[in-house]
């Protein structure tokens, strides 16, 4: 996770990045992924990049690293 500064409050808030959204969902889906959660999510950082996803493109990294379809 990252440390952020709220811009309106200027408190520091905990940010999870792409690698921890795959890290929860991993474990969520259970075993086999949950015993690789942190291989899942170093590769969707490696592919994608840190930065926090929604929506559709959550799903498409999840079909992508989950390799679902």
């Amino acid at each position: 996770m990252r440390i952020m500064r709220d811009a309106v409050s200027g408190e520091l808030v905990l940010c999870p990045t792409l690698g921890d959204q795959v890290y929860a969902e991993a474990l969520r889906r259970g075993a086999p992924w949950a015993s690789s959660a942190a291989d899942c999510a170093r590769r969707a950082e490696a592919w994608y990049g840190r930065c926090l996803c929604r929506g559709e493109e959550l799903a498409l990294v999840f079909e992508e690293v989950f390799r679902v379809g």
